[in-house]
């Protein structure tokens, strides 16, 4: 049973750091707009995000991935660019 505690404590313990990273990839679009290009994915993957490890993946009717881990979440647009995602509206832009 401890292999099965120690894996289920490894699956939460990176969904939480993606869950991090994810919210600072939105502070990082929200002050700077170009990070959210093709390059997001190379931002993400530089700041360790786990990309095997979600919550949720969606496909829109536009055929856009949605991909989410708890309350923040990515999309890969059509074009190939990566948007943040919120469950709630997202911040304003500090003035």
């Amino acid at each position: 049973m401890k292999g099965i505690a120690d894996s289920v404590l490894e699956t939460q313990r990176i969904l939480h750091r993606n869950h991090g990273i994810l919210r600072a990839f939105q502070d990082q679009c929200t002050r700077l707009p170009t990070v959210s290009d093709a390059s997001g994915l190379t931002w993400l993957e530089q700041q360790g995000f786990d990309f095997d490890h979600h919550t949720r993946l969606i496909t829109t009717s536009r055929g856009e991935t949605e991909v989410w881990c708890f309350d923040e979440g990515y999309q890969m647009e059509a074009d190939g660019r990566v948007s943040p995602l919120w469950s709630t509206a997202p911040p304003t832009a500090p003035s």
